[in-house]
């Protein structure tokens, strides 16, 4: 059975490698990217079952990597991460904003959740 893909996009290399071991360490395959450009080449090159992107990524934000990747991979889940106490991107029942610093728990739960 294939392992679960996470593209996770973060413009900080600190925090895409805490959260690419934490997810490495769970079984899932990884690949990261720092901006819109690298997270469209990871989605044209491989099958991405969830995307894990930052809110804010210098002159694009988490919206626009979404829209890029599910142009080319239309069943790809996305979970945006943010340090801001409360961003404002989506409403529904689903919260689909994993606010930083989060514990690694957290994060497995969240990921699992969407490839469950």
């Amino acid at each position: 059975m294939d392992r679960p893909c996470v593209l996770v996009v973060d413009d900080d290399p600190a925090v895409s490698a805490y959260v690419a071991a934490i997810l490495e360490r769970a079984g899932y395959e990884v690949h990261a990217a720092p901006d819109l450009v690298g997270a469209r080449h990871v989605a044209l090159s491989r099958p991405v079952d969830v995307l894990l992107s930052d809110v804010v990524l210098g002159s694009v934000d988490g919206l626009d990597v979404e829209e890029a990747v599910r142009v080319l991979q239309p069943q790809v889940r996305t979970l945006f991460m943010s340090g801001y106490a409360r961003p404002r991107y989506r409403t529904g029942a689903e919260d689909p904003v994993l606010v930083k610093p989060f514990a690694a728990g957290e994060l497995l739960e969240r990921v699992h959740a969407l490839v469950a």
